[in-house]
């Protein structure tokens, strides 16, 4: 549907969830032989996998509406959870030994946040009532996302809500730092996930506007740089640039 496929060393990583027959397959990278196909009982899929590269071992984590699943770089399902919300969007992501999990589907409920450790095997999903196990460290049941990727940034678990708002958590237990902060009164929609540097959080709006927020405990926005075009795309940061796709151009910014 729209997952992006990962390359790792010498494959390519690509899940391809549909409504007829759902799959993830690994490929050569130099000659597009398939090496290994893996059936998955899933539906339409917005998430891109994750390869995580842990303390304990390798593996690729899928988020998906049935269930969030891990394999291993050959394709074996190691462990499994169930929760999230249909048209699941972002993205897992790694930081500091977590990987973080999330779906928010428009009135869903619940729409979670899971944060998980390395090393589990078979179902790892929560018991009523359960907000954590051996295996998943916390969880937030209306924290989740419909478009943007959640970003963690030193210690901090940053949320950017659809509609314009900004929350923040501690990335290792899942307290709240701080609730709901509307990020400007003009601000648009956000579909574009976040990203940060220099002690600072960057959120590009549908409109083309990027609000810098000061990075910590605290919400305060420092400016606001305009691009005056539709942004969708999550901008991409690679060798000291940042590349932002709007609807008519390619922008690469960097320091001279």
């Amino acid at each position: 549907m729209a997952a992006s496929p990962i390359i790792h060393g010498d494959r390519v990583i690509v899940v391809n969830d549909n409504a007829t027959e759902s799959f993830i397959a690994a490929f050569d990278k130099r000659t597009g032989k398939e090496l290994w196909r893996t059936a998955r009982e899933e539906f339409e899929n917005w998430a891109s996998p994750y390869v995580w590269e842990n303390a304990l071992r390798t593996e690729i984590v899928t988020s998906g509406m049935r269930k969030i699943r891990s394999y291993d770089l050959d394709g074996k399902l190691l462990w499994e959870l169930s929760g999230m919300t249909v048209n699941v969007s972002p993205s897992p992501f790694a930081k500091d030994g977590l990987i973080y999990i999330n779906s928010g589907y428009p009135g869903a409920s619940p729409r979670p946040v899971y944060a998980i450790r390395p090393g589990a095997t078979g179902d790892i999903s929560l018991k009523p009532g359960e907000t954590s196990n051996e295996f998943i460290v916390w969880y937030q049941p209306l924290l989740g996302t419909y478009n943007t990727s959640a970003l963690v940034y030193g210690s901090y678990y940053y949320t950017l809500l659809d509609r314009g708002f900004l929350l923040c958590h501690d990335a290792r237990t899942g307290a709240q730092i701080y609730g709901r902060q509307r990020i400007s009164p003009d601000a648009s929609g956000f579909t574009a996930s976040p990203w940060a540097y220099n002690g600072k959080i960057f959120l590009l709006s549908e409109d083309g506007d990027t609000f810098v927020v000061q990075a910590g405990p605290e919400f305060k926005l420092l400016g606001k740089n305009t691009l005056n075009e539709m942004v969708l795309a999550t901008p991409a940061v690679a060798h000291g640039s940042v590349i932002i796709r709007t609807q008519s151009k390619l922008y690469r910014i960097a320091r001279r």
